[in-house]
């Protein structure tokens, strides 16, 4: 039994799958292999992997495709990690990857690894070293903050405005998580690509800006609390102070 986890690996190249199967279970990690996409949904369901490793250009699906029928499934799967590896290098590709939800993007062609240590560290960041199983209530060292009319469960990754729970992918809530946790500490955008995205990501700036669109959209405005842009340096989670 793998003492890391097992990947999920959909790549219908043979022998970029096999490079990365062997490398995998190299790093102690069990590889499930899949070349096309129809049974990733079922295959999530059944082997219950801890994070995916998803190819864009399927001859079936297209990952942006799955990454968005993941993101639709039941609690506790929706929030299984996914890593785009694929050949599709451009920013938009990349911005439209984790607009979805995805965790992390690599591009082919690839070092094994720096694929092996991305995996790693996602799964670091998402504390999904075990299978994923719903969180118990109450449990000890639950993540969680109320500001305002808002409520974040990072354990849970559930978040209410007003007592109504608002769809976020997990890239946002941990992005509102982060900027919740620091009130009026302005951030660049460049440290939230390292604080909350936890790599370099080559003009990917543009990826801050989106997710603080999409948070803005989906969370509305309270009179208690606000997102502030400063306007060429970045962003800031303000509490409005009232006499």
């Amino acid at each position: 039994m793998s003492s890391e986890g097992k990947i999920l690996v959909v790549e219908d190249e043979a022998n970029i799958s096999e490079v990365v199967r062997l490398y995998l279970e190299h790093s102690n990690f069990e590889a499930i292999q899949l070349f096309r996409g129809g049974d990733v949904i079922s295959t999530i369901i059944s082997k219950r992997p801890h994070l995916v490793l998803l190819d864009i250009m399927l001859p079936d699906f297209s990952g942006y495709e799955l990454c968005e029928q993941i993101r639709r499934m039941d609690a506790p799967f929706h929030h299984t990690p996914i890593i785009f590896l694929t050949a599709k290098g451009e920013s938009i590709d990349k911005l439209r990857g984790f607009n979805l939800g995805v965790d992390d993007y690599l591009v082919k062609p690839f070092d094994p690894n720096e694929l092996i240590a991305r995996i790693k560290a996602v799964l670091r960041r998402t504390a999904q070293q075990q299978p994923v199983e719903p969180a118990q209530p109450q449990s000890p060292g639950r993540k969680w903050l109320e500001i305002g009319n808002i409520v974040i469960d990072l354990e849970q990754y559930r978040v209410t405005v007003g007592g109504k729970r608002i769809e976020l992918t997990p890239k946002e809530i941990e992005l509102l998580f982060f900027l919740m946790s620091n009130p009026s500490r302005v951030f660049t955008r460049e440290d939230l690509l390292g604080y909350v995205w936890n790599f370099d990501f080559t003009g990917g700036t543009r990826t801050v800006d989106a997710h603080v669109k999409n948070l803005r959209k989906k969370l509305g405005q309270h009179e208690t609390w606000n997102i502030q842009t400063l306007w060429g340096i970045g962003y800031s989670f303000e509490v409005v102070q009232h006499a």
